[in-house]
């Protein structure tokens, strides 16, 4: 395949030619071979043929020979006297005499192979033995008639073949046999296949049992008697098998005979004696017509091939050459080389393929032209869009957009931004590019005055008027020697808000349709530009509202619901002290009163801590700084914390060395009072809280760990707000405000700390804030062993 890729297309036309014809040729020539194979075939079939005739006509003769031998032998009862026998014999002989049969003797003999009767009375018969003659032997044992194969006659030595008919056995019970020699030369065996011609070389034989030729017609060899056939062994299994065949053969099957010979033969076996019938021809003769159509076929096709090969080649090279100089033009058009024409060449597939290649370039170099103005116009659009979305700053967002656009609009000198000014009649001069302001007239125009239920439509042409107006005063004023100019309006919501004015100082500049589209899609972005910041800042107003409304509302419920419970046990109990109908004893007014000061307590602790809050949202905190030892502050927490966490274990863990850190120490209690009692409120009673100090990189790191009922991850971020609680039922139940780790955190960070926290829903949580590290004049050697 990479072969056939880097081939050019003249040379892949050549080749796929060459090798169709190549396949042409073989599919030519393998249906030649066929037919020559079909001629061969029926040459073949033509001598099977005529092998068969002959065995048919042979055994026709032979059968009616035996039959009437039988007949006669039959007729000739035991014991008969010769003078009997021999008008039987003579009556025989007549009737094979009309089958054109000669014969050479007959003689009758007995079951010993004595010679009992012979005819002309030949004494050298009687003197013979004949059982050495299998035939006859053969007859009378089966009680039917029989051929030999051809042997020597009986006391004659002339080549005959025996006939032999078994006699009735009769009263006797002895059984004799009739025999005739047959001269099959003089037979019209013989003379049957004797006119048979098959060309030069054909000829026909008649093969017995035993592989001696028994007939031959001409013009084949002479026939010696006896004559041993070059395929004895061959035919004499075929005729034992009564098997036919048919084929070529290029030697002979017999050691002794070496005679080479490339014969073409069929075989037939007779049914009626143990021979064979051959047809036979030289392969060169018989074959000479196949091989010649075959010769014909092969010159036919070479030619064939050799003219259209030429004709393939002078006319590819032709296309060749052509498609050449198609593809040369093509690549130099991918070069970009759109000026050059593509040569014509002819009218035929070819040549319209040039001319559409050529119609191609030219439509391409306009289209490219366009394309190239639309590629700036989208050039100066994308620089300009992408000022619009980097900058926030309305006034600075204008400014660099009129400036981009009086560098990507060609032949513009500069440009002027109008817009409505503070009031809606007024037009003002936004921003302007390239000009000198001080030159730029005022163009305030107060428009005509109008009714009130004007029509929108009417409204609308008054917009665009106005500006025109300011765009004809700006570009005809006299100091700035405008040449020409170009205006796109700004359009909001169906209302005329501004317009957009290149302008040029050069004689014969003219600004182009593309600069008036590029200008005007710059005035869609100046409007988008101008309705986005509008709607940003009434976003952003909606946003303050709502937030706002959620925080008072949230502020509402969450200090209403953490008043209401103490004070609730402060009227109860306040109450019930004034009830003149109850009298108390001492220890009973005493805990009212202690729970009435708790509770007082924490509706202190609550209002503190909304103070606190609203100073960290004002940024109103200020910070007291001194150096401050924190284990010291937290053992004080913890003593503070004990009487109210009896169920708790508090520990206070920090190294000996502990740095003193300048801070406010009213802020770092709250920060840890903080932490301490949002450990104790959701950790289970028996479990430990511990505050845990550490330097760590240029900082100190304190932590209050717990081991209660943990954060899960989605609420880690936010337990830092002000207000915010779990949404867990489990945390739901436990009172408290939300604003204690607002309040750590507000402080840590006026610190200029960190504040984190980590945690695992139900295995405690730990949370820490960092302080930078700015050591005193000195330092205090704490244990951070609690209790």
């Amino acid at each position: 395949m990479t072969f056939l890729t880097n081939l050019t297309l003249w040379k892949k036309i050549t080749l796929l030619t060459t090798l169709g014809l190549l396949l042409g040729a073989g599919v030519f020539s393998s249906l030649g071979m066929r037919a020559v194979n079909r001629a061969t075939e029926t040459m073949l079939q033509d001598r099977m043929t005529t092998a068969r005739l002959v065995e048919s006509y042979v055994d026709e003769i032979l059968e009616r020979a035996l039959s009437e031998l039988e007949s006669t032998s039959h007729k000739i009862e035991a014991g008969e006297a010769k003078a009997d026998i021999e008008p039987q014999v003579v009556a025989l002989e007549a009737t094979y005499s009309r089958l054109s049969i000669h014969t050479r003797t007959v003689f009758l003999i007995d079951q010993r192979g004595q010679t009992i009767w012979s005819k002309g009375d030949v004494p050298e018969l009687e003197a013979l033995d004949m059982s050495s003659y299998p035939s006859i032997i053969q007859a009378m044992k089966e009680g039917k008639a029989s051929i030999s194969g051809l042997t020597l006659a009986p006391a004659t030595a002339v080549p005959v073949i025996l006939l032999a008919g078994p006699t009735d056995e009769g009263n006797t019970g002895n059984r004799r046999a009739l025999v005739v020699a047959v001269d099959l030369a003089q037979s019209s065996i013989g003379g049957f296949i004797h006119p048979i011609r098959l060309g030069e070389t054909g000829y026909v034989e008649i093969i017995d049992q035993n592989g001696i030729v028994v007939t031959r017609t001409e013009p084949g060899p002479k026939l010696a008697p006896f004559e041993q056939s070059d395929h004895s062994g061959r035919f004499a299994e075929l005729i034992a098998a009564g098997r036919p065949t048919r084929g070529v053969c290029h030697t002979c099957h017999e050691a002794e005979q070496r005679v080479q010979r490339r014969d073409v033969l069929a075989f037939v076996p007779l049914s009626m004696a143990p021979w064979g019938v051959v047809v036979r021809q030289s392969e060169e003769e018989a074959l000479a017509p196949a091989r010649e159509l075959h010769r014909n076929l092969l010159l036919f096709g070479a030619g064939l091939v050799t003219i259209a090969l030429v004709f393939v080649l002078v006319t590819t090279r032709n296309i060749g050459s052509r498609l050449k100089a198609l593809t040369v033009a093509s690549q130099r058009i991918a070069k970009g080389d759109l000026a050059s024409s593509v040569p014509a060449s002819g009218k035929d597939e070819v040549g319209t393929l040039a001319q559409t290649l050529d119609d191609m370039r030219v439509k391409l170099k306009a289209s490219y032209g366009e394309l190239e103005q639309k590629t700036k116009e989208l050039s100066a659009l994308l620089s300009v869009s992408e000022i619009l979305t980097s900058a926030s700053d309305l006034p600075y967002l204008l400014d660099a957009v009129v400036a981009k656009a009086v560098e990507v609009i060609p032949g513009a000198d500069g440009g002027v931004l109008l817009l409505r000014g503070a009031s809606p009649e007024s037009i003002q001069i936004q921003c302007a590019v390239g000009l000198d302001r001080g030159l730029i007239p005022q163009l305030m125009l107060v428009p005509e005055s109008r009714s009130s239920d004007s029509a929108l439509g009417q409204v609308e042409d008054r917009q665009e008027d106005e500006f025109k107006k300011a765009v004809s005063a700006l570009v005809q004023s006299e100091t700035l020697r405008i040449q020409s100019h170009i205006y796109a309006v700004i359009s909001q919501q169906n209302r005329h808000i501004g317009g957009l004015v290149m302008v040029s100082f050069r004689q014969g500049q003219s600004f182009s349709e593309s600069d008036s589209r590029v200008l005007h899609a710059v005035a869609d972005y100046i409007a988008m530009a101008i309705e986005k910041s509008q709607l940003a800042k009434e976003a952003e107003k909606a946003i303050a509202l709502r937030e706002a409304d959620r925080l008072r509302s949230q502020i509402i419920s969450s200090v209403s619901h953490e008043l209401r419970a103490p004070l609730t046990l402060i009227k109860g109990y306040s109450t019930s002290l004034l009830r003149p109908d109850a009298s108390w004893t001492p220890q009973a007014q005493q805990e009212f009163l202690r729970i009435i000061d708790e509770k007082t307590d924490e509706l202190r602790d609550l209002i503190d801590k909304l103070l606190q809050s609203a100073k960290l949202e004002a940024g109103a905190l200020k910070l007291e700084k001194e150096p401050v030892l924190i284990p010291r502050l937290a053992r004080k927490v913890v003593d503070d914390m004990t009487p109210r966490a009896r169920k708790h274990r508090l520990l206070v863990r920090f190294p000996p060395s502990f740095p003193v850190v300048d801070a406010d120490a009213r802020c770092l209690e709250e920060v840890l009072r903080n932490l301490v009692e949002n450990a104790v409120k959701y950790s289970p009673e028996g479990s430990e809280v511990v505050i845990a100090g550490e330097v760590k990189d240029g900082t100190i790191v304190v932590s209050v760990s717990d081991q209660g009922i943990g954060i899960s991850p989605e609420h880690q971020d936010k337990v830092f707000q002000r207000f915010y609680r779990v949404g867990d039922p489990a945390v739901r139940s436990i009172p408290g405000s939300g604003l204690g780790l607002f309040i750590v955190k507000g402080h840590v960070e006026a610190h200029g700390g960190k504040v984190w926290l980590e945690s695992s829903a139900g295995k405690g949580s730990t949370f820490c804030f960092s302080l930078p590290l700015n050591l005193a004049e000195g330092s205090e050697r704490e244990s951070g062993e609690g209790r």
